[in-house]
């Protein structure tokens, strides 16, 4: 068998020897130059090298868009649910300008449930201004003499309070589980019915209110929050109405100090965030 020496086919003509080299450097009598990763010795080619990649540069890729459940701004509403405590003096009799005699707000009621309807605006993501509405319904109070039928007004029937107001509220981690802290300031009513149609209401502006609870966001649209929240005021005016008479003020009446301790939970929905 004999073998033919092999011939381009037609049109090709095979490359020179050498070629796609870099050519040869002329000799070098200085001091060792610096080596470049990824070339061989010497200065650095002005022409590609073959055989030897370019250098390689890290760049790290660009952090992932933060993923929020709440949503930044967006119609704020929902409800809460808690228990009431009443505490302090509903009012004080002023006998003479030096001998005031105190009537405890726990005496004509006691504690209670209470239900509260808030509506706001979401701010930037943390933030909540709203407004609300608390009703409370009290328990007969701890005085004999106003809550039994050996008073001169009869059988307490009801006790009831409400407060309306605007508050602010700031959650530290809205997207998860965080703190919330609440102010509010507003108006509290109070109102006393016995069996002889006889009824007694109070009401003071400036009671201000202040919580801290835990946010926990469900969904991007729902939170629960259990909170603590305590409030503190003044009951400025207060009248009688007795037996049925016209509405009168309460004999040496002076406003005296007053608070509330509230547990509660509330379920909020985020709407059009």
């Amino acid at each position: 068998m004999v073998q033919q020496p092999w011939a381009p086919p037609s049109g090709q003509v095979p490359p020179p020897a050498g070629a796609g080299q870099p050519p040869p450097r002329p000799p070098h009598y200085g001091p060792k130059p610096h080596v470049y990763p990824g070339y061989p010795p010497g200065p650095p080619p002005p022409y590609p090298v073959v055989g030897y990649p370019p250098p390689y540069i890290y760049e790290p890729p660009p952090p992932p868009a933060r993923l929020h459940r709440a949503p930044a701004t967006a119609l704020w509403f929902g409800v809460r649910f808690g228990v009431l405590f009443p505490f302090g003096s509903a009012y004080d009799y002023a006998f003479t300008p030096s001998h005031e005699f105190g009537e405890p707000w726990g005496g004509l009621a006691s504690t209670g449930v209470a239900l509260e309807g808030d509506l706001g605006i979401r701010m930037a993501r943390h933030s909540i201004l709203y407004g609300f509405w608390e009703h409370g319904e009290l328990s007969t109070g701890t005085d004999e003499s106003w809550r039994t039928g050996a008073s001169q007004f009869g059988d307490q029937e009801w006790a009831r309070t409400d407060f309306v107001g605007g508050g602010f509220r700031w959650s530290s981690r809205p997207d998860t589980v965080g703190v919330v802290l609440d102010a509010g300031l507003g108006y509290r009513w109070f109102y006393e019915r016995w069996a002889s149609d006889t009824e007694l209401r109070l009401g003071g502006f400036g009671e201000f209110r202040v919580g801290f609870g835990i946010d926990a966001r469900i969904s991007s649209a729902f939170s629960i929050s259990p909170m603590f929240m305590y409030s503190g005021g003044v009951f400025s005016d207060g009248d009688i109405i007795y037996r049925g008479q016209p509405r009168a003020a309460i004999p040496n009446f002076v406003s005296a100090s007053h608070g509330t301790i509230t547990l509660t939970l509330g379920a909020h929905f985020d709407l059009g965030g």
